[in-house]
């Protein structure tokens, strides 16, 4: 069954970060996730379509890019739902063969704070995930998604940029 990652807002409103939900699409998946928690349907859709305040990610790519919410989802699925953020800007990469731990060292030799998931620096937040490896053949690239948010997230995401490019990524 496809999980779906929620964040900021739509964590708060549905009480979970993460819940598994049926569906073969994107839509489906979607139209079930309102049905259990139907707080979330006002900053999902407008007019049937997804909002356009709304990220839907797949992958690291945002289902509008792929087929919208015809998209089909396996079993396996991990759909990431973003909603807008207030206060500053939001910025999100996936970074292949960047380990957490090395991720870890930079933000706090850069003097991040870290409580709980989230590390804090000044104007921002950073958090992020492993996500499954990439495959291609027999070779395997792990992954780790990060997201950067807050008035100074710009800033702080060029030199997490930089950092990576040096240590993975």
């Amino acid at each position: 069954m496809p999980v779906v990652n929620l964040y900021a807002t739509f964590r708060d409103l549905a009480g979970q970060s993460r819940v598994e939900v049926p569906g073969r699409t994107v839509g489906e998946v979607l139209s079930a996730l309102v049905k259990r928690y139907p707080g979330l349907e006002a900053e999902l859709f407008e007019n049937g379509a997804l909002a356009e305040r709304a990220t839907v990610f797949l992958r690291g790519r945002d289902v509008r890019y792929l087929q919208g919410l015809d998209t089909p989802l396996a079993e396996e699925d991990v759909l990431d739902l973003f909603p807008p953020v207030a206060g500053g800007q939001v910025f999100r990469r996936v970074y292949g063969a960047l380990r957490p731990w090395l991720l870890e060292a930079y933000l706090k030799g850069l003097g991040a704070r870290k409580e709980g998931e989230v590390f804090h620096l000044p104007g921002a937040r950073v958090r992020f995930r492993e996500l499954p490896p990439h495959r291609v053949g027999s070779l395997e690239v792990p992954q780790l998604e990060v997201e950067v948010e807050g008035p100074e997230a710009l800033r702080w995401f060029e030199k997490l940029e930089l950092y990576a490019a040096r240590g993975g990524g």
